[in-house]
């Protein structure tokens, strides 16, 4: 998260940020800055009478209700809403607005709406406090349907509405145009813009095949999320500029990259294992033998005490989610329920059994050492044994071996230098 003091500063504030992956931005928001305690702006129509309205509400859930969905009658009801969102703003609360309108998956910032700059405007011709300003916060995941990926928040310079005010009271619709441009120009200096759809997979192939080199290059950490943003502003303008100057090569290269990727698959292989043999390197050392050999129950016990709340959750999630965007949220707010579920029915057994305390203590430490250190030795469990797969196809195989180090030299060489 990068500028995190422009979030915490006191005073109203609208957060205007682009939404690329449903309950999971603003809960990922929340729990990074803690403090203050963010509110956020969500679709209306999730507002169902009972107990889920209760529970939205009390998670600081405003209802917007978009005209294309409800017409004049969601006009009407946003009237309400906005009453609840002033008096947050008379507190000096911070609400997030979804300044696109829509939640979408896509490597691009969407059109900014007027909705924020309206909202903004109204709430000064009620008396409200004119310190109010508008924060553009722009979100990018790693992987945005996967739970675990990287995310950065990318917090940019805020807008004092009331620099705007006397403009609007002369022009009210040519200032809100104004000052919505002005939210648009903010976001799109930090969402880097994939200008071509037809390059939306072509992106996410190379992501696996770049990122890594490129952390290489330049000497940044593959961990921290504010050093991936370089890379993806980097391979977003590097595609940007070859569809550009290059779109019948780029067409036959996009052919290419599908290609690797699909016989990588076939194969069981990840490409930083072709990476790693070009430079004739190898994960198979005799450390790397001992831990995964010394590592693997560690690792089946914390499966086996924790992986089934996340293989339920991640069925439902591909049943039930409507859309990409809503699964991570499934999988990640189910997970949780039924981990903690689970948990309770397991303590009780444990209880049940040994009637004692200090087993319980020592299960949940099991539970929880044994899972945590499953976690991390699964990527590695992995990698290793697709070294194995590898050095199995280079021994049977050698045509086949060489075929993927030249493919992936042909990607490289497309794409030209890092800098």
């Amino acid at each position: 998260m990068k500028n995190v003091a422009e979030a915490r500063k006191k005073g109203p504030m609208f957060i205007a940020m682009n939404h690329p992956n449903a309950f999971m931005d603003p809960t990922a928001y929340s729990g990074f800055l803690f403090y203050p305690r963010t509110y956020f702006m969500a679709r209306g129509d999730a507002f169902k009478k009972g107990l889920a309205t209760v529970a939205l509400e009390s998670m600081g859930i405003v209802p917007i209700f978009r005209q294309r969905d409800g017409g004049y009658e969601s006009v009407k009801k946003n009237l309400d809403s906005f009453k609840i969102a002033y008096k947050l703003l008379d507190r000096g609360k911070k609400i997030m607005v979804f300044a696109e309108g829509l939640c979408i998956q896509e490597r691009r910032l969407r059109a900014i709406q007027k909705g924020t700059a309206k909202m903004s405007f109204s709430y000064l011709d009620q008396g409200g406090n004119e310190e109010l300003k508008i924060l553009p916060v722009g979100l990018n995941y790693s992987e945005p349907a996967k739970v675990r990926g990287y995310l950065f928040f990318n917090i940019g310079e805020p807008i004092l509405v009331k620099d705007f005010y006397e403009d609007y009271k002369k022009q009210p619709a040519h200032t809100i145009l104004k000052l919505t441009a002005l939210i648009d120009a903010r976001l799109k200096l930090l969402v880097p813009s994939l200008l071509h759809k037809e390059n939306d997979l072509l992106i996410e192939q190379l992501q696996e095949i770049l990122k890594r080199q490129f952390m290489d290059a330049h000497k940044l950490s593959y961990h921290n999320p504010e050093h991936q943003q370089k890379y993806w502003e980097f391979i977003i303008a590097r595609l940007n500029k070859l569809t550009e100057e290059k779109p019948e090569e780029i067409i036959e290269f996009r052919t290419k990259v599908n290609a690797y990727n699909k016989q990588l698959r076939a194969l069981k292989l990840r490409d930083h294992l072709v990476f790693n043999a070009s430079k004739k390197e190898s994960m198979l050392t005799f450390g790397n033998i001992f831990l995964f050999v010394l590592g693997f129950p560690v690792y089946a016990i914390g499966k086996i005490l924790n992986y089934i709340p996340y293989y339920l959750a991640e069925k439902v999630a591909v049943k039930k989610a409507k859309t990409i965007e809503f699964k991570a949220s499934v999988v990640f707010g189910l997970a949780a329920l039924l981990l903690n579920a689970m948990y309770l029915i397991e303590i009780a057994i444990v209880w049940f059994i040994f009637q004692n305390g200090y087993a319980l203590l020592i299960y949940t430490a099991i539970k929880v050492v044994c899972g945590g250190l499953g976690l991390n030795y699964s990527p590695f469990k992995k990698k290793v044994l697709g070294a194995f797969r590898l050095s199995a196809i280079k021994k049977s195989n050698a045509t086949l071996f060489q075929s993927l180090i030249s493919q992936r030299a042909v990607i490289l060489d497309f794409v030209g230098d890092f800098h």
